[in-house]
């Protein structure tokens, strides 16, 4: 039994008691392949209704059968599934006998019902007398089709060989399958097209519907996906400030206890958002202040273990280990790189243990304390080597190495320092009596030739330790108990401390003297220790803590260093000088990193007289300043060394300095009168002097472009020059009461501000027309000394005699926020940062003060250092340094406060990875390269 043509498509009975899977099988050699996919597709397409996968499921092997050994009985188990046949003809698939062979098996076992024909690149033509296709007029029917009889009817079929490439899409070629397809669905052929049509037109009308609610949701998607990144970013944005300000304000916490550290917080700070917050601002410049004022930064957490006041603290030659002694009856061994113990204490004593000492080779150490006795231990062993040094009769305060090891010093409470053979554990001489009542300390000097005590009777003696004879008369001064005693590296200095809250230097050579006492401490000075290299002494006291100073000045170095809750019992420097221990009766062992010095504020010298002016050249190799000397001196700002020699032609003050745009020119301004221009690099004339002011001219400023000058003066006017030709442009602008001490042009060279004159404000001029811009400013009620430009040009800054510093729109000449308070005496200068987000500002306080003009706020402590009013303030091209000039004859460098490298350079030896990382968030990328 065979399915109708007429019967529509689906899975039907097959007659052999299954169902058709297919509606249609495609026979096909494989060099047609590309034609039958066509029809497979446009059959998938014809009539198919929206909503369904495909019109009529068609096999084809391409896409239909899997590799299988059994080839032709998966190619005829998929024939019997089918509904229809549709066969191929072409010249290859005659050739080929496979697409012959399926045709045979279809009319055996199917009949000729549900066969259909597609004739590619050849011609049929039927026999109706044989019921066949002509084989000698048909060059593509297959050997089974010319066998007569083979047919009852002539077959139908399509050409389609003019319709490569057979896109379903194209109207001829679906027109064509359509008559395929019409037999297959069992309709004819008008009504399937129409319907194909109408399911097209509705295709497209859905597709245009899809389209559109695609597009609707693809743009919802584009605005919700860009609202989310919107928010995503603003989020990150307010996650970076918020990390930027917790970090400031730790920089902020921990710049009095950890300078290093602060500085390191404040260089996180600073690049957590893509500008500054000027909070971090303020702390890295809080920061850089704190580190220069620092002379030592802690090294390790406190070093614990000890139970009772740790007395004394000492480094082998090496500084590999530090032995400590403490009233707990024990020494302890230490790594200095870890901060941690090295093996078990060592029993020292029943009682105090108050001094240790390495030998010089590493190997003995020495103690002595409150049991009267001197021992000596085997340090690999921690076991005592020989019986205890016995003979004095009061607590042991001291014991010492001679610098070869030969002689062993100790001093005590019974008045006498004794000398030992350490080898032998025998003395060496008689006692000597230093003190009728005690010795606090004894030491050897750098070549063992001399000892020096320090005792009770309030003096410091000098001894021969070959003869036990006193060298000269007592060092006296001090006006309590001599705690402790300290040759200088090369000897020619002897330190000494006292209970008298001193510190004493002397030339023990001449018996004498060096300088007045180190004062600063506020309770007794315990101990005191040289830096290897001499160029320090650190101090401990009773005052919780230790200072450094520099030995040549008498000066203390930075401010003390603080950490220790209870008096400081002694101090020792390594060997190598970059690393303080510290000992207290808070039972802590603490090490601290020397910081190399460096200057927030580096004075040069030479100026003989107060030094009024300082520009830096706009390319940043030079830095320029004048004075009251006459002179112009030329410096290199990277060095601070002077370049050339001093710049000499006006006969008096030159208060006013300044580079030209291209920084080929030098203009200086004099009380002579007269405005000069030399050769910055050779310091020669570059032209005539300017000649016109009547008195003395304080400020000269060049326009943006280079071509002209601008001069103020005491003579109450603003002159223009042309520097081509050297001569004034117009006439003067007259309008001030009273002398015009400071001039600026705009960015766009279009006006000119000009500020002096008692209770006179600033003013504006037009430079187009050579007239004044509205009402002078209103705002200082005393003397104008400075005026200038933001780079934008957006504000105006002023300076004082009222304290203060204050910012005006140009525009409207009005201020623009609240006065900048903070000085507490005139204010000479003020001067803008090259990007506009920094303000500084200087005066008779002594002080420089930095402010973000968008807030008005203060950014950092003031900045200190000069003895003498500061009259000018100037910063670097790049931003990163800013010159000062006073009344002290000097000018400073304020190096690079702000910078987040020179924080990162400065920070990273003294700070760890992890120190930082536990105020950050989890994966912050950090701004410094630390140590693990």
């Amino acid at each position: 039994m065979y399915v109708q043509a007429d019967a529509a498509p689906g899975r039907q009975a097959n007659g052999q008691g299954g169902l058709f899977e297919y509606d249609a099988f495609i026979s096909y050699t494989h060099h047609d392949r590309p034609v039958a996919a066509g029809i497979q597709a446009a059959l998938h397409r014809i009539g198919r209704h929206v909503g369904r996968l495909r019109a009529l499921r068609v096999f084809r092997d391409a896409t239909d059968l899997t590799a299988s050994p059994d080839l032709w009985g998966k190619v005829s188990e998929a024939m019997d599934r089918a509904r229809y046949l549709i066969v191929i003809l072409s010249p290859q698939a005659v050739a080929s006998g496979w697409v012959d062979k399926e045709v045979t098996q279809w009319l055996r076992r199917r009949g000729p019902d549900q066969l259909l024909f597609v004739v590619v690149g050849g011609r049929v033509t039927w026999d109706e007398v044989t019921q066949r296709f002509d084989p000698n007029r048909s060059d593509v029917a297959l050997p089974v089709l010319t066998q007569p009889g083979v047919l009852p009817t002539e077959p139908f079929y399509v050409d389609v060989s003019a319709d490569a490439p057979w896109d379903p899409r194209a109207p001829m070629f679906r027109e064509k399958v359509t008559d395929l397809a019409a037999p297959i669905h069992g309709k004819p052929k008008d009504e399937l097209a129409g319907e194909d049509l109408r399911e097209q037109r509705r295709f497209r009308r859905l597709r245009r519907a899809a389209v559109i609610g695609l597009v609707v949701l693809t743009v919802l998607a584009v605005a919700a996906a860009t609202i989310a990144v919107v928010m995503q970013r603003k989020a990150v944005h307010q996650r970076n400030e918020a990390v930027a300000m917790a970090l400031a304000a730790a920089s902020r916490d921990a710049a009095a206890g950890n300078a290093a550290l602060a500085l390191a917080l404040a260089a996180e700070s600073s690049r957590a958002t893509p500008a500054p917050l000027w909070q971090a601002t303020s702390a890295m410049v809080n920061a850089r202040i704190a580190f220069d004022r620092s002379p030592g930064q802690q090294a390790l957490p406190p070093m614990t273990g000890h139970a009772s006041w740790v007395n004394d603290v000492v480094f082998n030659k090496d500084g590999s280990r530090m032995a400590t002694a403490s009233s707990d009856s024990t020494v302890r061994l230490w790594d200095p790189a870890s901060g941690r113990q090295v093996g078990e204490p060592i029993v020292a004593a029943d009682g105090a243990v108050i001094s240790v000492a390495f030998s010089p080779d590493g190997t003995r150490l020495a103690t002595g304390g409150a049991d009267q006795a001197v021992r000596l231990w085997d340090v690999a062993t921690r076991q005592q080597v020989g019986e205890p040094l016995a003979g004095h009769t009061g607590m042991v305060r001291t014991v010492t190495f001679s610098p070869d090891g030969t002689r062993l010093a100790t001093a005590g409470w019974d008045g006498t320092a004794r000398l030992w053979d350490p080898r032998t554990g025998r003395p060496i001489g008689e006692p000597i009596t230093a003190d009728p009542v005690a010795i606090y300390d004894v030491t050897f000097n750098p070549d063992g030739s001399r000892l020096a005590t320090g005792g009770a009777d309030k003096t410091v003696r000098l001894w021969d330790p070959a003869t036990g004879k006193q060298v000269g008369p007592e060092l006296a001064g001090h006006t309590d108990w001599v705690a402790d005693v300290a040759f200088s590296p090369d000897g020619s200095r002897l330190a000494s401390t006292s209970a008298d809250n001193t510190v004493r230097l002397w030339d023990p050579t001449a018996g004498r003297p060096v300088g007045n006492p180190l004062t600063g401490h506020t309770d007794e000075v315990l101990s005191a220790a040289f830096r290897p290299d001499g160029t320090r002494l650190a101090t401990a006291s009773n005052d919780n803590t230790v200072r450094l100073w520099d030995p040549a000045t008498g000066r203390q170095v930075g401010e003390p260093l603080t950490g220790h809750a209870g008096d400081v019992k002694a101090v020792a420097f390594s060997p190598d000088g970059t690393r303080l221990a510290t000992t207290s009766d808070d039972e802590t062992v603490r090490l601290w990193h020397m910081i190399t010095e460096a200057s927030v504020g580096l004075p040069l010298t030479g100026h003989t007289d107060g030094v009024i002016d300082v520009a830096f050249s706009p390319d940043g190799t030079l830095l320029a300043s004048s004075g009251r000397d006459g002179t112009v001196r030329v410096w290199d700002p990277r060095t601070g060394r002077p370049v050339g020699d001093p710049i000499t032609g006006h006969t008096g003050t030159v208060p006013a300095v300044e580079f030209s745009p291209d920084s080929t020119w030098l203009a200086t301004a004099g009380g002579d009168h007269t405005v000069r221009l030399w050769n910055p690099t050779t310091g020669h004339s570059a032209a005539p002097p300017l000649v016109g002011h009547t008195d003395t001219v304080f400020d000269v400023a060049f326009s943006p472009d280079g071509t002209q000058l601008a001069t103020s003066s005491e003579d109450k006017t603003v002159r223009r020059w042309d520097l081509a030709t050297g001569e004034p442009i117009g006439k003067p602008l007259a309008g001030h009461t009273g002398s015009v001490y400071s001039v600026a042009f705009s960015p766009d060279g279009t006006r000119l501000a000009s500020a002096g004159g008692l209770n006179q404000p600033a003013r504006l001029w037009d430079l187009t027309a050579d007239r004044p811009i509205g009402e002078p400013f209103a705002g200082h009620t005393d003397q104008f000394w400075a005026v200038a430009f933001s780079p934008d040009g957006a504000r105006l800054a002023t300076a004082g005699d009222n304290r203060t510093a204050r910012l005006w729109d140009p525009r409207t000449r009005q201020l623009a926020g609240p006065p900048l308070i903070g000085h507490t005496d005139a204010v000479n200068t003020v001067a803008f940062s090259p990007d506009g987000t920094l303000l500084a500002s200087a005066g008779d306080d002594q002080t420089v003060r930095l402010w973000n003009p968008a807030n008005g706020r203060p950014i950092g402590a003031p900045l200190t250092g000069h003895t003498g009013n500061i009259i000018a303030v100037a910063f670097s091209p790049d931003g990163a340094r800013l010159a000062t000039a006073s009344a002290d004859r000097t000018v400073r460098l304020w190096d690079r406060l702000w910078d987040v490298d020179k924080a990162c350079e400065l920070a990273t030896p003294y700070v760890t990875r992890s120190q930082v990382q536990s105020h950050l968030p989890s994966g912050w990328d950090m701004a410094c390269r630390y140590p693990e």
